[in-house]
Order: C-alpha cells, then structure tokens, then sequence
C-alpha cells in the first residue's frame, strides 16, 4: 500500500468505538514499518498515542478504522522503534576521549585512565559530561545505565534528554563495611542513597576490587530495595588469572594502589562461579562484559536469571576479545547493549556495537535490535514502561530511514534518524 492510497486524516469506515479516557487527542503515527519488538516487524504499521502512553499499535488498515476520532502523522518511508537503551556508560569518563590509546591488556588501560583522569578538573568533566548526553541522544538513544563514583547528575524523568539510571560504583577489596564504602562517596551521592531515590542503585565495581563481605553487602542492598544491581565481571583474561591464583598485572597493579593482594582470599575460581558462591547474582543482578565465560558458567548465568551487558568495542578496544554472544544468546540468558566509556571507545552510538556484533559475532539485526531496545530496558528494571512499542507503554520512539531492520543499523550508524514527539 503507498501513501497515495491511503488517507490519513479520515477512518476508512464508520464502525463505532468504545469512547477512550484521555485527556488529550489520541496520535495515529503511521510509517512504512514499524518495530514493536515484542511482536514482528509489522508493514505499513501504526502506533495510537495519547498523553505520552501507547494506546494500540498494529497494522494501520486495522489502527484507522478502530481509531477514527484520533489525529494521524505520516512518517513515509521510515521505521518507527522504541529509544535505544546503552545499559552500561561511564559518562563521568566522556573528557577522556581521544586521549587514551588502545592498549594489550586491563592493567595497563587502568593505569593510563587514572594517569589521564588526575589532570582532568571538575570543570572539563562536566562539559564533557554533557556533550555525551547530547551525543546518546543524537543516535537514537533515550535511556542509559550510567555508572559514577562521583556526584550524582539529574536524571530518571521521563520528560529529559536522556533518562538516566545511575548506578553508585564501590570499591574496597579489604572493606567488610558496605557502610564504610558508602561514606567515602561525595555527600550528594550518600544523599540519594539514603533517600532511596528511584533511579539510583548501587555497583560493585568488579570482583578484584571488592571483597566479598562487600560484594554481599551491595547485594543485599539492592534486594531490601528492590533494585538492580551492577558489577564489571569476567571482562579479562587478567581478572580471570587473579581470581584462579591471586598473581598477574591485576596483581601488580592493586600493589601499585596500595592494597594489599596478600590479605585477600583468592576464591580459585572464574567470575561467575564466585559470584554465584556468594549469592550475589539473580534476575536483579547485571553481569556487564561477560567475556571470559567457561562452559560451566553459562548454565550458572541462565539459572540464575541475571542479565548481561555487552560492550564489544571496548572490549576490542583494550584487547580482551568478543564475548560468546552465540552461545549466551542460546542459553536464553538477557543480553543487552551498552558503550562503556569514551576512554575506551571511539564515540556512544550504540548502532556501532550492534554491527561489530552482526558483522564479527554473526548475530541477526532483529536481534541486536532486542538487545537494545527491550532487553536493555529490561536489564536495567524499566522494562514495565519502556523498551518496546506495546499498549500501556511510555511513547519514547525514534524514526529511521529504512524500511528492514539491518538497514536501521546502517542508517543509525550515520545518524539518519529523529525523534518522534
């Protein structure tokens, strides 16, 4: 059917409808394609929108004569999609693009970004900061998981730029006191955790920095609330070597630190065998990374229920390689898509990790699309509001110019896209 056949501002029939409670005039959005996620690709589609929620969507023959009183915009040849959802980024770290090199190794990456961050003052983060925002939203993006250590930024409403989870990192591989790590953050971060503010959860920052009281700790926080919570895990072969032996650079570099490798127990163990050991993963528990998985490991991750973040540029990018998509995606556990940082990656455009995942790990565009639309909402607990076009849903959609979904990549790669209001 072309636009020609169809007229937008008037019901095909005449069919009585059931009156809708709305305050404002429903939206008919009609595109060539529209992608709801939960539901195949549906040609010549619809999405009936009022008062920023989805009330229908479906094929538009079907939306128009159900909707005949509501308002109808025509996006032509395009395909209308939920915001993309980058479920991990360290916006705080956006000053050091450029200035970090690709480096053989974990150890020595950290040891260029702390190098890096010392010369950087409060000033330059927070420009950067906000040129980065900018940036998600320039491709398409509308929600992030954004990991800190510093002063908590606004975000998490629906009507800003970028909604935004923020997840409050801890560290301390000697620390037995979730407490004790707690107040060592800046005051307006302890703030908000005390207050339980929606949108703010805890991190643990990876397993070689945080002690295992610690690590259950921030578990049990997040279960008391409710909330997810999120760690780096299994993202080197370094990590890997540390926790089996308590040796290599991860070794060096924490002496280099002043920690004191020597007090720490060494588990003897992969990421996720210690995670599980310590009760610290279920459906509220965000693996980000998950390079470095053994075949048991798998079937630990999927009867758990935890979800996993995908970084694949970063992790290319330091040089630990691809995580076993194919084999994650089969074992039915949720992955989804994020960035990391501009300190180890070239820019926040999600549609870049999605085609290093298609082209190097063979992965369909319909399904990157998933994982990063609703599996990211989902990994991030907004899955109930966002991260698909379905009924009852918030209305947070972009359009793009293509009609399939590996042409959505293509053209969100180059920034061929808008945001629908």
């Amino acid at each position: 059917m072309t636009r020609r056949q169809i007229n937008l501002y008037s019901p095909r029939s005449r069919t009585p409808v059931s009156p809708r409670q709305t305050r404002s005039r429903p939206l008919l959005h009609r595109a060539r394609l529209v992608i709801p996620i939960t539901q195949p690709p549906i040609e010549d589609g619809a999405v009936v929108v009022a008062d920023g929620r989805i009330l229908d969507v479906g094929p538009f023959p079907l939306i128009r004569r159900q909707w005949p009183e509501a308002s109808a915009r025509d996006h032509d040849e395009t395909a209308l999609l939920p915001t993309l959802v980058n479920g991990h980024a360290h916006l705080d770290l956006s000053a050091l693009a450029g200035q970090i090199h690709s480096k053989k190794g974990m150890a020595e990456w950290i040891r260029s970004l702390l190098a890096a961050r010392e010369q950087l003052d409060e000033d330059d983060l927070q420009k950067a900061r906000a040129l980065a925002r900018d940036s998600l939203r320039a491709f398409g993006t509308g929600i992030v998981g954004d990991i800190t250590s510093s002063e908590i930024h606004p975000g998490g409403k629906f009507n800003e730029v970028v909604i935004t989870q923020t997840f409050v990192e801890v560290f301390g591989l000697h620390c037995q006191s979730l407490e004790v790590a707690i107040d060592q953050l800046p005051p307006g971060t302890r703030k908000s955790l005390a207050n339980n503010q929606e949108n703010v959860s805890l991190a643990a920052h990876a397993p070689y920095t945080t002690s295992a009281t610690l690590l259950r700790q921030v578990k049990e926080w997040g279960t008391a609330r409710d909330k997810i919570v999120s760690i780096h895990a299994a993202e080197s072969e370094e990590e890997i070597l540390f926790l089996n032996s308590g040796r290599g650079p991860l070794r060096d570099l924490l002496e280099e630190r002043g920690h004191e490798p020597d007090r720490w127990e060494v588990p003897g163990c992969g990421t996720i065998t210690y995670l599980d050991r310590l009760g610290f993963l279920d459906s509220h528990t965000l693996c980000v990374h998950a390079v470095q998985l053994s075949e048991e490991e798998l079937p630990i991750l999927r009867r758990s229920g935890a979800g996993v973040c995908l970084c694949p540029r970063s992790n290319l990018f330091i040089g630990h390689g691809l995580p076993p998509v194919q084999q994650l995606l089969e074992a039915q556990i949720p992955c989804s898509i994020g960035t990391d940082s501009l300190a180890s990656n070239t820019d926040l455009n999600l549609f870049e990790e999605m085609t290093v995942l298609m082209e190097e790990c063979s992965i369909h565009p319909d399904a990157v699309l998933t994982m990063a639309t609703l599996n990211g909402a989902r990994n991030l607990g907004m899955a109930s509001q966002y991260g698909s076009l379905e009924k009852g849903k918030r209305w947070l959609a972009i359009r793009v110019a293509a009609t399939d979904s590996e042409g959505i990549v293509a053209a969100g790669r180059q920034g061929a896209l808008e945001w629908v209001s």
